[in-house]
């Protein structure tokens, strides 16, 4: 028996979608370019993580056909999941 992974789809040519912020100022979503030199309007603030991952998620499949990379920010991600502690860093495993 053999495993064989899925393709992955070629995503540096899109640019990447982020969510930043904190829960005091909220949340927003951004597109940037995939040479880093240009970013679209700011969508937000979202008042918790979770909306605005998933207006980030919604970003992505609308308006770039689910191509680009979704980059979350640390807060947004405790924001979603309080109480599960910080997301995993290299070496935790």
């Amino acid at each position: 028996m053999s495993v064989h992974p899925f393709p992955s789809a070629p995503r540096d040519r899109c640019g990447k979608i982020h969510v930043m912020g904190d829960s005091v100022d909220g949340f927003q979503v951004s597109h940037e370019s995939s040479s880093g030199d240009s970013w679209c309007a700011l969508h937000g603030p979202y008042s918790t993580g979770q909306a605005a991952i998933t207006a980030a998620y919604a970003l992505n499949r609308d308006e770039y056909r689910g191509a680009c990379n979704v980059f979350v920010c640390d807060a947004a991600l405790q924001d979603a999941n309080p109480g599960v502690g910080l997301p995993s860093v290299p070496g935790d495993f």
